[in-house]
């Protein structure tokens, strides 16, 4: 049985660079928490229009976690 993840991003809709959210003390954003990992997404995203200046927009990614190996 695998299980899925969201992934919080944002996109720079004039240049095409995505950058993702990492919480530094392992959160994750369940399927089931998909409200949440948007409205993380929407906040990366205003975060880096205020920083660049470009429009950003926010988005989720599914995502399963793989073992390094």
């Amino acid at each position: 049985m695998t299980i899925e993840y969201l992934l919080p991003m944002a996109r720079n809709t004039v240049t095409g660079q995505t950058v993702k959210t990492q919480d530094l003390n392992g959160l994750r954003y369940t399927l089931q928490q998909r409200v949440l990992a948007e409205s993380a997404a929407d906040q990366c995203a205003a975060k880096m229009t205020a920083r660049t200046g470009d429009t950003w927009q926010g988005f989720v990614r599914e995502y399963t976690p793989r073992e390094r190996t």
